[in-house]
């Protein structure tokens, strides 16, 4: 509302149409101009009076329709999905961080948003986002600068994750073994392997920091993933003259390592040393253990190796069912591969993109359209997301085995479902594959 107007009419207007005379069957406007104030009775006064108090205060006149603002209710992955602007994205996720806390405090949406920008190598505008958030007052709690830190480190950022940490004491948040194990962890990822182990061995000392066993373990895991898989042992020796004991995680990494570089008897090594620290393997100790003996063409003793885990109690996930399926495929043997993953379809496991890779060009391939598409669906299903182009060669078969219904249902999943679009086409007879022919 501006001075001097109320709706529509203007102020004078609107004071003129106060001073109505009212009788049963009619309703008088008179003229304030015309009307002489001397004959108006003190009683007419009072009740124009109160007209004038009931006019500026009930009913509120119409105020103008405010400006859209941005929605103080977090929106879903969903949105931000649907917006194909990387520059819009970030300025709503933006505007989200600003007036939402709870918005901030979704995770999931944080680490699709940082890594969708990543793919698009926007990096600037990922630091536009990130480096806002020293704004909030959170970014005074060490766990709400970690997520930052973390942030950097997943979108290969690992200079803004290593300036945040620094700047942390004058955004008053104090600096712990927690901080600083992000940051390395950001260097794992970031793979600046040199400066996060000059890190390990300057800092804490630099920043009174003292190391725990998250911090062996990620600079094992560095070594490692360097190669240096011998120096990465002798990090147990550290542990101990620190005080500290290695746990399952130690001997995973150090197990992924040695198996796949040195071959099953490299690994055993390990296991043995695991063993004589009283560290009590886990399924996914169990599992590298058996892909080894896939990976070395020892199929037979990896099936039954199988059978230990559930004498050991311990349970198989996907990632065993997968192991033993690929190593069946790869030797041929689709027929035995299928008993595999019927079991795995028994057990609580659910099949996963590694699953589907495997399988499907298979089951095309023994022209088995029915549980390729019954694979497919369940991708669907689980919101998993797999090559667009296996999808395709399942569509084409199922056409050519004149199952028309599934392939169109396959093709409406990809443009209706939530996560991720595919284009997938119901294909013309010239574009059906021949059979056997199902490269893709």
């Amino acid at each position: 509302m501006y001075p001097g107007t109320l709706g529509q009419l203007t102020f004078d207007e609107s004071y003129k149409s106060l001073l109505v005379t009212q009788t049963p069957n009619s309703t008088k406007v008179e003229n304030p101009e015309q009307h002489q104030w001397s004959s108006i009775s003190n009683q007419k006064m009072s009740k124009a009076s109160a007209g004038v108090q009931r006019i500026f205060t009930i009913p509120k006149p119409k105020q103008p329709q405010p400006q859209p603002k941005p929605a103080t209710f977090p929106v879903s992955i969903k949105e931000l999905a649907n917006e194909p602007d990387p520059e819009k994205l970030a300025n709503t996720f933006k505007q989200q961080a600003a007036v939402s806390v709870s918005f901030r405090n979704r995770h999931n949406i944080y680490d699709f948003t940082i890594a969708r920008l990543a793919l698009a190598k926007r990096f600037s505008l990922i630091e536009d986002i990130l480096e806002s958030h020293k704004d909030f007052k959170e970014i005074s709690h060490e766990g709400f600068a970690i997520r930052i830190i973390s942030l950097y480190g997943k979108a290969g950022m690992f200079d803004h994750a290593r300036k945040l940490f620094d700047e942390l004491p004058q955004l008053d948040c104090v600096r712990t073994v927690k901080s600083f194990n992000a940051l390395l962890k950001a260097g794992v990822e970031c793979k600046r392997f040199d400066e996060m182990c000059t890190m390990f061995r300057e800092l804490p000392s630099e920043l009174s920091i003292t190391l725990n066993r998250v911090s062996f373990n990620t600079i094992i895991h560095a070594l490692c993933a360097r190669g240096l898989l011998d120096e990465g042992l002798l990090m147990l020796d550290e542990l101990k003259n620190k005080g500290l004991s290695p746990d399952v995680i130690t001997f995973n990494t150090l197990l992924d390592a040695f198996y796949r570089e040195k071959g099953f008897h490299g690994g055993e090594r390990i296991w043995a040393i695991m063993v004589a620290h009283n560290v009590a393997p886990i399924t996914r100790s169990y599992n590298l253990r058996l892909q080894a003996m896939v990976d070395a063409g020892e199929l037979a003793n990896a099936v039954a190796f199988f059978d230990s885990f559930k004498k050991d109690g311990l349970k198989p996930d996907v990632n065993t069912f997968n192991a033993l399926i690929k190593g069946l495929c790869d030797l041929g043997d689709v027929a035995e591969a299928k008993k595999w993953y019927d079991r795995l379809l028994d057990s609580e496991e659910t099949p996963n993109r590694i699953t589907f890779s495997t399988l499907v060009p298979r089951f095309c391939d023994c022209g088995d359209y029915e549980l390729a598409f019954d694979l497919s669906k369940k991708m669907f299903n689980r919101q998993i997301v797999v090559d667009e182009a296996l999808l395709q060669l399942v569509v084409d078969g199922l056409v050519k085995q004149s199952m028309v219904d599934e392939a169109e249902e396959l093709v409406e999943l990809g443009k209706s479902n939530s996560y991720v679009q595919y284009s997938l086409m119901m294909p013309t007879n010239d574009k059906l594959p021949e059979n056997g022919d199902h490269s893709v």
